[in-house]
């Protein structure tokens, strides 16, 4: 393969990407509603770390007057993914809209948390995920809390296992 043909397969996935990107839209949300809350250093994980939030109903308020005028914030998970100064960004882009197409196409499987939506500022190395808060956070968190027996545990093996029979299928 020639370095122009390298070049224009390059250029013509970073489109395809940017056009899946855009059918996202409709989730995206302003970070001026995203407020951080709890630990301040989080515990990390290969992809990043999931935090605590409130999201408010408006961008343009302060927090105190949109409480006052919607109602409380909803509590939220943000997943922050980790990009550094030497990630390949449209590499992570990719990656990054993969997952939102997945996960926003799974909007009623019983076993997967809502997807809520995404705030992207690539160019400042910020990448969040939305979801729900589980107060009883993620499958290990809550075998770790609840005392368990093999059964209880086969069948939560069983509901991961269907998820990804489902995610593989589409």
């Amino acid at each position: 393969m020639s370095t122009m043909d390298s070049t224009e397969q390059k250029i013509s996935s970073a489109q395809a990407v940017d056009e899946e990107y855009e059918k996202l839209a409709r989730f995206h949300v302003n970070s001026r509603r995203i407020v951080l809350v709890g630990d301040k250093d989080p515990p990390e994980g290969g992809f990043g770390v999931v935090r605590r939030a409130e999201l408010y109903q408006s961008a343009y308020l302060p927090t105190w007057l949109a409480s006052r005028r919607d109602g409380p914030p909803q509590i939220v998970a943000v997943k922050q993914i980790k990009i550094t100064k030497m990630s390949n960004t449209p590499r992570v882009k990719r990656a990054f809209t993969r997952e939102m197409l997945v996960w926003s196409s799974l909007a009623t499987h019983p076993g997967i948390a809502k997807f809520l939506g995404f705030y992207a500022d690539f160019e400042n190395s910020k990448a969040w995920l939305l979801s729900p808060w589980e107060p009883n956070g993620d499958v290990s968190e809550f075998v770790k809390k609840h005392n368990l027996e093999v059964p209880e545990k086969l069948s939560l093996v069983r509901g991961a296992r269907s998820i990804t029979i489902v995610t593989s299928a589409r």
